[in-house]
């Protein structure tokens, strides 16, 4: 039987999509002890004390289901965001609320909007539900939200932008995205995907409040995670904000128990631990600087970026240098799936990190021909 042609259309035309190369996969295919993922844009310096010491205490409590709808952790990050837990929805990572969003709108007949180097999750998960993605090419690596907003068309039914963006660090500022807003027809939802807010909060022009535009903009959601300031990848905690009839949509077809009891209470701890936060950030930001001189010293074009990791023109192909690096025990992601295939993306690490990464690629550049 050819299981194919039991799959929907759509899902015949989806690539699958590939996560930054696990430490452990790299240790047993090489032999390698020592392996420095710099790959997935994890917080180098992990989550905070108090989290690790409340999951220690807590893992009794595995054997219970968690409260299913996650109550206490909407109530907080309403008040975090000054709105009403009706407002908030919750997701395994922020993934998940990307593909409720594409699950309770899409149809075949619609149309998104999305950048040629937009963050591909989405585009897959828009396929997925059968829509018609239209990417518009970037403007110095940054989503062009004039051409975006003037693509739009009466099928137009979703327009996602990551900002700032994965892969290119890059972030679109607070007069863009109102205008941008203001262009949009009501029933055309914006979907601003905020990973990586932390990092860039501190860039004057950046939009701090874009959660409190949700009052005003009912086709507007807000995605977070803790997934990355806060150090939980590995717990899969994200979220998104948004008007609370549209929010409700999202929560009748959210998977019961879709946020586990461990992750619902360490997101809780988290937020209480401001000043951990703020010293990642602030550590992160430091060693971005001054890695992106030491790639540009190395021959790399690196664009400037307002996130936890940079995005590179490479001397040699980015597929070349990855394995050069898998020998050296050090992962960096190549971007051939988005069809750059001069271009890496490289995690901040911590000091010692960065440093090994540094000698590794001096190494690796010695041959610089594939």
């Amino acid at each position: 039987m050819d299981i194919e042609t039991l799959t929907r259309p759509c899902v015949r035309i989806v690539s699958p999509y590939f996560p930054g190369k696990p430490i452990a996969e790299v240790q047993r295919e090489l032999g390698l002890k020592k392996v420095i993922k710099l790959a997935s844009n994890e917080n180098p310096f992990g989550a905070s004390p108090r989290v690790l010491a409340f999951l220690r205490r807590e893992t009794a409590e595995v054997h219970l289901y968690p409260e299913g709808a996650s109550p206490v952790l909407r109530r907080a990050l309403a008040e975090l965001h000054g709105l009403s837990a009706l407002n908030v929805v919750v997701g395994n990572g922020s993934d998940e609320v990307i593909r409720l969003l594409c699950e309770a709108f899409l149809s075949p007949e619609d149309d998104v909007i999305t950048s040629q180097y937009g963050f591909i999750r989405f585009k897959q998960q828009a396929m997925m539900m059968g829509a018609r993605v239209i990417e518009v090419p970037m403007a110095d690596w940054r989503h062009d939200l004039e051409t975006m907003a003037r693509a739009v068309s009466s099928r137009t039914k979703m327009v996602y932008i990551a900002s700032p963006n994965n892969p290119t660090g890059t972030y679109n500022s607070k007069e863009e995205v109102h205008d941008l807003l203001k262009a949009l027809p009501a029933t055309t939802l914006l979907v601003i995907d905020e990973a990586y807010y932390h990092y860039a909060v501190h860039e004057g022009d950046y939009p701090r409040q874009s959660t409190d535009l949700v009052r005003k903009f009912p086709n507007l959601v807000v995605l977070r995670t803790f997934s990355k300031a806060y150090g939980l990848a590995g717990l899969r905690i994200g979220y998104g904000v948004g008007d609370a009839e549209l929010i409700g949509w999202l929560d009748r077809i959210r998977m019961p128990f879709n946020l586990g009891l461990l992750s619902q209470r360490a997101a809780l701890e988290a937020l209480k631990d401001t000043a951990w936060l703020k010293k990642g950030v602030s550590v992160v930001t430091k060693e971005r600087d001054a890695l992106a001189k030491a790639l540009r010293d190395l021959g790399f074009g690196v664009v400037d970026s307002a996130a936890n990791f940079l995005f590179a023109g490479s001397p040699c192909p980015g597929r070349v240098l990855f394995k050069r690096l898998l020998k050296s025990g050090v992962i960096i992601r190549p971007l051939d799936e988005y069809g750059l295939t001069h271009h890496v993306r490289i995690s901040i690490g911590a000091p010692a990190e960065n440093r090994a990464l540094l000698a590794a690629l001096r190494s690796a550049l010695d041959g610089a021909n594939p």
